[in-house]
């Protein structure tokens, strides 16, 4: 994608030019990093989670039916939605049981999610301020075509339109609460699903994943915005995300994040190429 390259490529020259490594952005979350696994587990994330926005979640255990439909059976670690599929009845839920079976990477089973709409809060810590942000957006996630979508970047019928300047100061600073609860993340995107934005603001919504690796600003995804106003966000947003890099290397007990997500993908795609899968 080019605003990624964009993005990665300003962010870089911005780190060099107030003198901190590119590469500690994958420190800013390592206490969430589940070293002996090698990824930012999907089951620990749950767990942060507090109860009353959790969807129920599990390992899979490839023979139990869950008590509804639908359900999502999701690997424990993949990035825009890879590996997810959706069961709406026993006789799905078999037949990607069955699809799954030789998977090298856990499989989760969530319940899907009661609220009808589904929004991402991107969230990147002030580097001055640890309990404000820097960069903060409520975006809606828009699939007309299915009722309980998968939703991705990789979503042809996925669309996005960022809402943050339709919350009030007070809005914003409930969500912000909302989110301190869940969990102090130098940067963060939780996807959601609640009736309302107004619903959501009222802590009534339900977590579909938090994502900690690579969580882009998906607002930017909102076809309304033009080419000169992403190249302002992405000088400022890469900035603020430079400097708060440089603040938390200080502190933080380093972990091989990047190394270790990394073996992790290479070992997945080798397993599916030796049983002639790619």
């Amino acid at each position: 994608m080019k605003i990624t390259a964009v993005m990665v490529a300003t962010y870089i020259i911005d780190c060099c030019l107030i003198g901190t490594k590119p590469c500690k952005y994958f420190q800013l979350n390592s206490p969430w990093f589940n070293e002996n696994k090698g990824v930012f587990s999907k089951m620990d994330l749950d767990r942060v989670i507090p109860e009353r926005w959790r969807l129920e979640q599990k390992y899979d255990d490839g023979v139990s039916n869950p008590v509804s439909f639908p359900v999502f059976l999701k690997p424990e670690w993949s990035e825009n939605a890879k590996g997810v599929y959706r069961a709406d009845n026993p006789e799905e839920l078999r037949l990607i049981r069955q699809k799954i079976s030789t998977s090298t990477v856990p499989y989760l089973l969530q319940r899907g999610a009661s609220h009808k709409r589904e929004f991402e809060i991107f969230c990147l810590r002030d580097y001055r301020n640890k309990n404000r942000f820097s960069v903060f957006s409520i975006t809606e996630t828009i699939n007309r075509r299915e009722l309980n979508p998968i939703n991705s970047i990789n979503n042809p019928d996925t669309h996005y339109r960022d809402l943050t300047d339709q919350f009030t100061e007070e809005q914003k600073k409930a969500v912000y609460s909302i989110l301190n609860q869940i969990g102090s993340f130098a940067i963060s995107r939780l996807s959601v699903r609640a009736d309302s934005p107004e619903q959501l603001v009222a802590g009534n919504f339900q977590v579909i994943e938090l994502n900690l690796f690579t969580p882009m600003p998906i607002h930017m995804l909102d076809p309304r915005y033009k080419i000169r106003d992403l190249w302002k966000m992405i000088r400022r947003y890469m900035m603020y995300l430079a400097r708060l890099t440089r603040v938390r290397e200080m502190h933080l007990v380093e972990k091989p994040v990047y190394t270790r997500i990394m073996s992790y993908n290479r070992k997945s795609i080798f397993a599916k190429f030796t049983r002639g899968k790619i």
